[in-house]
């Protein structure tokens, strides 16, 4: 498997053409992009590594646009988790993880704030680092906030 460098990208960069109302509670979630580490590109991913890096790249890339594209993106991004890694122990969680995580905040841009949680609850699950819990946190957060304000 290719050693991956995970490249943090706040939110508010890639979900910049959102509503007023929606920037404002999408500034501080996260996504993960996945780039190649420079002196392992002489490694050759398997097709699926590559599909799922290619989704998981485009799922970031089209959250900012077509909403419609963006979400098949992301879910592929799931799907081709689940076999691209492998069993390979915490890299392969990590990567399901991250890949759960962009799929959550892809939901959020289209409303649907249980989808997300139940995505940001599930990479938490495969691992809990400060990306994933950060989001599951902000999001627990400003539901029960909006639960108390009714």
């Amino acid at each position: 498997m290719n050693t991956k460098t995970v490249t943090l990208i706040r939110s508010a960069l890639i979900l910049g053409f959102l509503t007023a109302a929606f920037a404002g509670q999408a500034s501080s979630y996260k996504m993960v992009q996945l780039k190649d580490d420079a002196q392992h590109q002489a490694d050759l991913p398997t097709p699926q590594e590559m599909k799922f890096d290619d989704a998981m790249n485009r799922c970031v890339q089209l959250t900012t646009t077509a909403t419609l594209q963006a979400q098949a993106a992301c879910h592929q991004a799931v799907m081709h988790s689940r076999y691209a890694a492998g069993n390979h122990g915490k890299a392969s969680r990590t990567l399901k993880a991250y890949a759960y995580n962009n799929r959550g905040v892809q939901k959020l841009k289209q409303q649907d704030k249980v989808g997300a949680l139940a995505d940001f609850q599930m990479a938490v699950e495969l691992n809990a680092d400060d990306i994933t819990k950060h989001n599951l946190s902000l999001l627990v957060k400003q539901l029960n906030s909006a639960g108390t304000a009714d």
